[in-house]
């Protein structure tokens, strides 16, 4: 008897063909044929492969893949709301001369939305350094918290004026 494969126990010979089948009705019945030819198993080659960065999580190698940075929904409306906030002041500059309650409307709204644009530029700067390049629009947070910070200026500057005239 021949020492077995440890890896293969189950390998026997095939079982004997069986004979033909009699003919039904004066027809040969086909013989099955497999699809492919039927082969023994073999032992599968490991080889280490090469991958770029690995990263160690619970024991086990994870590769991330590089996808596209998502754009950051915070840092485009604080974009808004410093544009919306800057071009509410500019009006209510000009309308605190001549009305002082006009331009404690325009003062109102330009600071909520210089107040609104600060804060979401913020907490955009935030998801962004916290994602570690999964998030982008830093630049635009910034451009927001610039124009938010300039609506609020503005917003003072009209309530000084709006408080002067009245």
């Amino acid at each position: 008897m021949t020492a077995q494969d440890p890896y293969q126990p189950h390998m026997q010979p095939p079982p004997p063909q069986a004979p033909p089948a009699p003919p039904v009705h004066g027809y040969a019945q086909p013989q099955y044929q497999h699809p492919y030819p039927m082969q023994p198993m073999q032992q599968p080659v490991w080889q280490p492969m090469a991958v770029p960065a690995p990263a160690m999580v619970d024991g086990f190698y994870l590769v991330l893949p590089r996808l596209k940075p998502i754009p950051s929904g915070p840092a485009a409306g604080s974009l808004v709301a410093g544009i919306a906030g800057v071009c509410g002041a500019i009006p209510g500059l000009i309308s605190a001369v001549f009305s002082p309650w006009a331009g404690l409307t325009f003062f109102m709204s330009a600071a909520l939305f210089g107040i609104g644009s600060v804060s979401l530029a913020v907490y955009a700067k935030r998801q962004i350094r916290a994602a570690h390049g999964g998030v982008s629009g830093k630049g635009v947070a910034t451009t927001g918290l610039i124009l938010g910070l300039v609506a609020c200026g503005l917003a003072v500057l009209t309530g000084l004026i709006a408080l002067a005239t009245a």
